[in-house]
This record gives structure tokens, C-alpha cells and sequence, in this order.
């Protein structure tokens, strides 16, 4: 089951090439040592988390790896992840399983990511879906909120977020809510403790909660607007729709190619993403009427969908690799042979064949 959850976070993405860095892995690392060069970074170093989380039973505290790097600092104050990484910095490629929906700052987060990656580097992302988690009742994340958290310059939870989480996360599992159980009105906090971490994040405490409740085609409108806005350096190459009976959704997003004019990039970005977004499926209430098709054939086609979609992006992910590993192949020859024009003109010939 880990096998094949790390196989979709990663996609097509080829661990084999330069090093990675994970970002949060606690005791669940979807990257090991085994597989990639890799590197961990946290907000506080392995003894702080084991110590954070004595305890919870949900956490394996000899499961938990040494954290490479983290972002507190000896002062007590904390560092952004490119200051905390820069010593191992550029990495080919950045793991964040459940990660961005924490972050209080996420165009500031998406930023130090692409600043800590290689020219061409890539973000993986597993995401978790807010329809079939105990974000079922929040409202969809909207870029206005995105930019404002930015411009405020966030780096704890918001009020907004605080207030929002703790009002709203109900007791749904994925099971439940693909199962078509109506979610519970009642929430999981009673007033009393939303009082008292609205309180905290007052004082000036670290509060710790889903800031941005995301779904796939959520996902995908959210940066659509970013891009249009010129506020992220990334172009979204493989997104997949939530699988039957699971909640999180799968995300690569590949450095914009500052080789090109920037307008060009950010353009066939959003044109690529919306390719993307044609394929997931409608998240209307309607698009799942249970009186319209049965449950158990309504669960099987969205897996098989979910599936090809799955086989489909990695294909597009493949023809886009190699035509990068062209490009790079043309720009070697052309440094090689720029004064022997006939050589050149023929090595162009051979290495741009399709």
C-alpha cells in the first residue's frame, strides 16, 4: 500500500536524477534513503518532533527519520525553507505530502520551493481533497485569499484560518463521504476550544490547522489565477482527480522555463492546464446523483476514469522529459559546433527529428 501511494505522489518523476528534499515527513516519509539521494526538513529538528508528538498514537515516534534541516531557529525564531535548505540547495525535486494546505503563506511557500530547485525542478504534491475529509463544510480557497495572506506577509494561520477550521472540520472519512453518507452538522470542536485557539493565535502562538481547503479543479482555477496574475513561477504538469473510496488528489508542478519570454511561458502554462482540467471530473452535487446511477457502477467508472487519466499523464509527462532532454542535447551541440556551421546544421537536423 506505501509502495503504491509514493508511486502516484511521484507520478513519472525520476528520483534517479540529482537530489531530492522532503519536506515534512514525520514518520511517514514518501521518499527514503533507499530510493533518492534524499534530504528532510521539518519546523524543528527530530528530537523537537518526537518531543511535539509523545503520545499520539497516530505517530510512531522510532518511525520519525533525522531531520536534515529545520526552520526554527536557536533564537526561537523561524527561518523561510530557502534560508533552512540554501546549504543543500538546488534540489531536482521537492516532496510535500499534506503540506501546502498548512502553509500560512502559500505564494510565499511556492516561491521558496521553486528558489530551491534546479532550473528545471519539480514540485510533487499529494493533496487532500476537502470533499472527503473534515473540510467537507469549508468554502473553496480563492486566490484573493491566496494574494491577501502574501501581501500580509502570514507565517503562522490566519485568523481566518484559525476560525474557519476549527468552526468547521467535521468527523467524515473517506469511506463515509464516498459512500454518500450526508456529513454531520455538528462539528469536531466544541465553541469553547474554537474560543481558546482563536485565543493562541492572538497571542501570537503557532496554531496549526488547513488554511487553504483545496479539490482538484479547485486546485487547478487557483493557479490558473496565479499564473494570469504573475504570481507563481510553476506550470502545472500532471494533475489527477481523487481516486474511489480515497482523499487526496496528485499534483506535479515544473518550474516555468525562464528561457523563454515570461508571457510565453505563463501562457502555454494556462493553456496546459487547461488540458488538464478538461479531463478531471465535473465536482458539481449533481455530477454524483445517486438516483441517476447506481453507487457501485458510478464508483467503478470514476475509478477506471481516474486510472486513465493516471496512465495518460504520465505519457504526456514522458513526451514532455524527452523533448526537454532534445532541447538540452540542440543547446550542447550548438555551444559545441558554433564554428562549424555545416556540423551544426546537421546535428540540428538529426536531433530535432520527431
Amino acid at each position: 500500500m506505501r509502495a503504491a501511494r509514493r508511486a502516484r505522489i511521484l507520478g513519472d518523476a525520476d528520483l534517479g536524477q540529482g537530489r531530492c528534499l522532503e519536506i515534512g515527513p514525520l514518520a511517514n516519509p514518501v521518499v527514503s534513503p533507499d530510493v533518492a539521494d534524499v534530504r528532510y526538513v521539518d519546523v524543528v529538528d527530530r528530537a523537537g518532533l518526537v518531543a511535539h508528538y509523545d503520545g499520539n498514537p497516530a505517530v510512531d515516534p522510532d518511525a520519525i527519520p533525522e531531520q536534515h534541516y529545520w526552520l526554527t531557529r536557536p533564537d526561537g525564531t523561524v527561518s523561510t525553507l530557502a534560508e533552512a535548505v540554501a546549504e543543500g540547495a538546488p534540489f531536482q525535486h521537492v516532496v510535500a505530502s499534506h503540506v501546502i494546505e498548512h502553509v500560512p503563506d502559500m505564494l510565499g511557500w511556492l516561491r521558496d520551493v521553486a528558489q530551491v530547485l534546479t532550473w528545471d525542478g519539480a514540485l510533487l504534491l499529494a493533496v487532500p481533497d476537502r470533499r472527503y475529509c473534515f473540510d467537507v463544510h469549508r468554502s473553496p480557497t480563492t486566490a484573493g485569499q491566496v494574494v491577501q495572506a502574501h501581501l500580509d506577509g502570514d507565517r503562522t494561520p490566519s485568523v481566518r484560518a484559525v476560525v474557519d477550521h476549527f468552526m468547521r472540520a467535521v468527523d467524515l472519512s473517506a469511506e463515509q463521504a464516498w459512500a454518500g453518507v450526508r456529513p454531520p452538522t455538528q462539528g469536531l470542536h466544541p465553541i469553547d476550544d474554537v474560543r481558546r485557539h482563536l485565543a493562541r493565535q492572538q497571542a501570537g502562538d503557532y496554531v496549526d490547522c488547513h488554511v487553504w481547503p483545496l479539490t482538484p479543479r479547485g486546485f487547478a482555477d487557483l493557479m490558473d489565477d496565479l499564473l494570469a496574475l504573475g504570481q507563481v513561477d510553476f506550470a502545472v504538469e500532471r494533475l489527477t482527480a481523487t481516486r474511489v473510496g480515497e482523499q487526496e488528489f496528485y499534483a506535479t508542478l515544473r518550474r516555468l522555463d525562464r528561457r523563454r519570454e515570461p508571457e510565453v511561458a505563463v501562457e502555454e502554462a494556462r493553456a496546459a492546464l487547461d488540458r488538464l482540467r478538461a479531463e478531471l471530473p465535473d465536482e458539481s452535487p449533481a455530477a454524483r446523483d445517486d438516483d441517476l446511477v447506481p453507487a457501485h457502477q458510478l464508483a467503478d467508472v470514476e475509478q477506471r476514469l481516474a486510472e486513465t487519466r493516471e496512465r495518460l499523464a504520465r505519457v504526456r509527462a514522458a513526451r514532455d522529459r524527452a523533448r526537454r532532454q532534445r532541447d538540452r542535447a540542440v543547446a550542447a551541440a550548438s555551444s559545441a559546433a558554433a564554428d562549424r556551421p555545416g556540423v551544426l546544421t546537421r546535428l540540428e537536423r538529426r536531433l530535432r527529428r520527431p
